[in-house]
């Protein structure tokens, strides 16, 4: 694959740095990446973690009705990585499997929505270790104006966070399609 599909490249800042600074600051021991497309944020976990970081990455791959990960090409990319896995796992069932408590990055890139964004604080929140972060695509204003968005009239991210600002510390970065951070206080 020549070229690598991402709703972060060539954007308002460079997402893949971002990734990259907080991977690296936090030294992970476990990530969960939910979402793949065709890996852009997975190697910007692997460039700047620990080769024993165990990192988990699912998507639902042909069930997805749009961009799609290709599950074969994506464990032929990442095959020379042993703590790599790249499974099957539906965002709305996953949570069922994890510890609370036991992971330090969870990255959620999935056309994200407010649903998607509450659906994570409830049940994803819980799994991150005392100094993880959920790393979720979106957040900003613009990026709740996106085509796909309005078209299918999908609920807005940016009155959630507003909602859960006083729980949880949220960081919204960039204009577009942006990156939001979350943590416990």
């Amino acid at each position: 694959m020549n070229t690598i599909r991402s709703s972060y490249k060539n954007k308002d800042i460079n997402y893949g740095d971002l990734i990259e600074t907080i991977t690296y600051s936090i030294n992970p021991k476990n990530i969960l990446e939910i979402g793949i497309l065709d890996g852009f944020s997975l190697s910007a976990f692997l460039k700047c973690s620990h080769e024993n970081t165990s990192i988990k990455a699912y998507d639902i791959f042909d069930d997805f009705n749009g961009n799609h990960s290709n599950e074969l090409e994506l464990k032929e990319q990442f095959k020379n990585y042993k703590n790599v896995e790249i499974n099957y796992g539906d965002f709305f069932k996953l949570h069922e499997k994890l510890l609370d408590n036991s992971i330090d990055i969870i990255h959620i890139d999935i056309a994200n929505t407010g649903d998607i964004y509450e659906y994570a604080i409830k049940y994803y929140l819980p799994k991150l270790s005392s100094r993880g972060v959920i790393i979720i695509e979106g957040g900003s204003k613009e990026r709740d104006e996106v085509e796909w968005m309005v078209k299918y009239n999908k609920p807005q991210i940016y009155p959630i966070l507003q909602k859960y600002s006083q729980l949880y510390n949220i960081k919204t970065i960039g204009s577009f399609p942006s990156i939001t951070l979350i943590k416990n206080y």
